[in-house]
């Protein structure tokens, strides 16, 4: 498969979203415009992009615009590994979310500087010193990390992390990280988030 720019990819992992809950066997670009708000052109030139093949006049078959939806976002069944990398009030809420049950994605490990909060919080996984975030890494082939530390540990931990191998990571953290190409960054911050929604609201 070509590869798919980063705008397209992000509404194509919103929509394999919305068809999740969607009812009906087919569903128009037109439709999906109206739920999602995406034009109907934009629709059908991301969708063309997926290795399928339907027609988009009568609408596409919802089945298998899923099963292609899933194929580019690796949801067939492969388990993805994932860590937390910082245990302080971000990392804590996410010890017990829900949002991955069901899904190919599973937090394997959570890591933190203070050896302290490793021995007292409690998880359904193994926490650990960051110290031993490379071994365990390697140990659990883990391809993802979370990132919720302080500022000042950010960037070093995220090279740390690129180094040993990670895919991607999501950063919770209101910085900019620099990673080589071989690991991907996706921001996630609040205040960045913030800052997105606002900007250029006073023009």
């Amino acid at each position: 498969m070509k590869a798919i720019p980063e705008p397209s990819k992000r509404r194509l992992v919103l929509l394999e979203r919305l068809l999740a809950t969607y009812t009906e066997k087919t569903i128009t670009s037109q439709r999906i415009e109206e739920i999602a708000g995406w034009s109907a052109a934009v629709v059908r030139r991301d969708v063309s992009q997926l290795d399928i093949h339907c027609g988009a006049s009568n609408g596409y078959k919802v089945a298998d615009l899923r099963n292609a939806l899933k194929s580019l976002l690796n949801l067939d069944g492969e388990q993805h590994k994932c860590c937390i990398v910082g245990l302080g009030r971000m990392g804590q809420a996410l010890l017990d979310n829900t949002e991955l049950y069901d899904t190919p994605f599973k937090i394997a490990a959570g890591f933190d500087s203070s050896v302290n909060r490793t021995e007292i919080l409690r998880s359904t996984f193994p926490l650990h010193p960051t110290t031993m975030l490379e071994n365990i890494i390697k140990e659990e082939k883990i391809q993802y990390a979370i990132l919720t530390v302080e500022t000042q540990e950010a960037q070093p931990l995220a090279a740390r992390l690129a180094s040993c191998g990670i895919l991607g990571i999501v950063n919770y953290t209101p910085c900019v990280l620099s990673v080589p190409p071989t690991t991907k960054v996706e921001n996630v911050s609040l205040l960045t988030a913030l800052e997105t929604l606002s900007a250029g609201l006073g023009d």
